[in-house]
Order: C-alpha cells, then sequence, then structure tokens
C-alpha cells in the first residue's frame, strides 16, 4: 500500500506531465508591487505562525541544507520556466499540487535571508510572493516541515537557497 507523502508525489508527478506540454499560466499584467522586505527581530529559524497580516520566510534544514520555508517550516520552491518574471507560468493544474505562496500584507525575512522579497500581483489581482525575484510554491507531496519531496521534480522544480537561487541536488 502506497503510503499518504508518497501518494501526493505520484499525485504531484501526475500533474505535471499532464500540464507539461501545455503553455497554460498567467500572460502579461502583473508587476511588483513595492518592495516589503523588513528584516526579523528573531534570529532563530522557528516554525511559529506569523502574525496576522504577515508572511515571514525563514531558513529550515533539510536534507539538501538549509532552505526557504514558509512561517509553517514547509519548505518553498521556485519554477524553472518562470525565470525572474513576476507573473507565474505554472498552469492551473499544476497549481493544485504546487501552491503559490500568497502574501496577506507584508513580508518579513528571518536571520540568514538578505535578498529582496515582493508581492507581485497575478493577473487575478492576487499578490503572490517573491524572493530574489523568484515566485515561491509549496509542494503538496510534502508532508511536514523540512520535506523536500518536490526538489528537482521534472528538472524544473527546484528548493531556495538563502541567496534565492536553485538547490542543485
Amino acid at each position: 500500500m502506497i503510503n499518504r507523502k508518497w501518494l501526493g508525489v505520484l499525485v504531484g508527478v501526475a500533474v505535471l506531465a499532464t500540464a507539461c506540454g501545455s503553455s497554460g499560466g498567467s500572460k502579461g499584467g502583473g508587476a511588483y508591487g513595492s518592495s516589503t522586505t523588513k528584516p526579523s527581530k528573531s534570529a532563530s529559524s522557528s516554525t511559529e505562525p506569523a502574525p496576522a497580516g504577515q508572511t515571514t520566510l525563514q531558513l529550515v534544514d533539510t536534507a539538501l541544507g538549509k532552505v526557504v520555508a514558509n512561517s509553517d517550516g514547509m519548505v518553498l520552491y521556485l519554477y524553472v520556466p518562470d525565470g525572474t518574471s513576476p507573473t507565474s507560468k505554472v498552469s492551473a493544474a499544476l497549481l493544485l499540487a504546487w501552491p503559490p505562496l500568497k502574501a496577506t500584507e507584508t513580508v518579513t525575512l528571518g536571520a540568514g535571508l538578505t535578498k529582496k522579497a515582493a508581492t507581485p500581483s497575478q493577473s487575478n489581482g492576487e499578490k503572490w510572493v517573491s524572493y530574489n525575484d523568484h515566485l515561491l510554491y509549496t509542494f503538496s507531496g510534502d508532508a511536514a516541515p523540512g520535506d523536500v519531496n518536490g526538489n528537482a521534480l521534472a528538472s524544473v522544480w527546484y528548493a531556495v537557497t538563502a541567496a534565492g537561487e536553485p538547490v542543485q541536488s
């Protein structure tokens, strides 16, 4: 029997395989909002929830080393075809397996994160979080904080380093 963790990975891969041939995603439109980076007052990489109205990025230890995570400790990924575009190229079908990190109001950076964070608007008006000009996504196949099951999937999804670059495993 397949456990839930691997079922999520298999679903993600199936969705990715189905959508890879489609150009999908948002085109044109959105622009970066003003930078909302705020330095963190805490030097820890705890997984305490962010205060209401605030999105926090932090570094967490994983099998790949330290990578960027959301306030719950869930690893964040970039999608290579997005490049540094402020608008996503991920198809609607893929977003089911790879939900974007949406901004509430401000983005706070934890210890060790020094690159620019922003909240670019998408064509539907939602504000998503970017770090070092890369839009950030979680992966439905990651069951617990620090899981990196999505890294290098289809050679287009990668966890993000403190420098804001893809982890090459």
